[in-house]
């Protein structure tokens, strides 16, 4: 039996969906409810897509943002109450879909989980597909996708709108195609989408080069802050309240930020440090791929992909300094000196 086919199933007999992702979403969440959303909406079904929170700028320059819909219950959650069947992309941690999550456990919402990641909290789910091999969720999307066409003996003919958004899924999730997440399957994909009709360096603009000028005073100020230490091994660094103050920065500008500091000569892990109030940081690592960080991410509250992981801590900014840099220097130490 194609893994596919009891998802099919669920899809098919339901007429009205529900599509979201993770709270902060980011391009592969954001680009496989857009190619799942045009392609319910082309077979007549009632869909909408109702997230966590809202999309990211350069988001909004690529898909017609008026389609993501940040959820809020006093104005959505009647029209939850008729919903058959809610499809969650990208979400290890259930609890990440925040309000929306409570209220889908709240009305037994039949759910279904699509995801390439670790999953440390799944038992919201009723219906999981988890693939860690999969490059992105907007993969296993395609290949759905191509199951679906199959059935019908169609070949798979996609809309601008779906095949952009399997691009930007799979485009941003492996760092444009240069992480080691990026395998064969992934080039084969972004080849089929690119001969049907898919614009490269037109989408990659829209996500890598359209920042705001506040974004990258922002990256300015986070950069002069790194950090080393694990003999060079650790770079570290954070982004402040009073970061964002002065440079008109917003949350949503600090992705990419640690990817950026993994490039560091010598480090083989980068740690960004985001205060986010009095009492709460968010943490963020990036590793080259010696070392795995998702365990340590985990001890934290988190989780994530062997090199690439996070957490959020209950911590002022100096707590989480002075408790998660020596923690990550131990991983390191520990785990460098296994490989010798």
């Amino acid at each position: 039996m194609n893994r596919w086919s009891e998802i099919h199933k669920l899809i098919q007999s339901a007429d009205k969906i529900l599509l979201s992702t993770h709270v902060n979403p980011d391009g592969d969440g954001i680009g496989s409810e857009a190619a799942l959303y045009y392609s319910l909406k082309n077979q007549g079904k009632e869909c909408r897509i109702l997230n966590p929170s809202g999309l990211n700028e350069e988001y909004q320059q690529i898909f017609d943002f008026t389609k993501f819909e940040e959820y809020d219950r006093a104005a959505h959650k009647d029209w939850l109450v008729g919903v058959d069947l809610a499809i969650i992309f990208d979400v290890g941690d259930y609890d990440r879909l925040q309000e929306l999550g409570e209220d889908l456990k709240e009305l037994n919402v039949k759910t279904i989980s699509i995801d390439h990641h670790p999953h440390r909290n799944p038992n919201g789910f009723m219906h999981t597909l988890h693939d860690l091999s999969a490059s992105a969720t907007g993969y296993l999307i395609y290949e759905y996708l191509c199951y679906a066409a199959d059935q019908v003996g169609e070949e798979l003919i996609l809309g601008r709108e779906e095949a952009e958004g399997l691009y930007i899924a799979l485009m941003t999730d492996t760092g444009s195609f240069r992480y080691s997440n990026t395998t064969p399957e992934a080039h084969e994909m972004a080849s089929e989408l690119i001969r049907q009709g898919v614009n490269p360096y037109e989408l990659y603009a829209a996500v890598y080069e359209s920042s705001p000028v506040e974004r990258l005073r922002l990256l300015g100020a986070a950069l002069e802050s790194i950090r080393l230490s694990a003999d060079g091994a650790l770079a570290w660094f954070t982004v402040t309240r009073d970061m964002m103050w002065k440079t008109g920065g917003k949350s949503e500008y600090i992705g990419g930020f640690t990817d950026m500091v993994r490039s560091v000569k010598g480090a083989e892990v980068a740690l960004m440090i985001n205060e986010q109030s009095d009492d709460r940081c968010r943490i963020n690592f990036r590793s080259k791929g010696k070392i795995k960080i998702n365990a340590l991410a985990r001890k934290l509250g988190g989780g994530g992909h062997e090199f690439a992981a996070g957490a959020t801590v209950r911590l002022s900014l100096d707590e989480a300094i002075n408790k998660v840099v020596p923690m990550a220097e131990t991983e390191i130490e520990t785990q460098l000196a296994k490989l010798k």
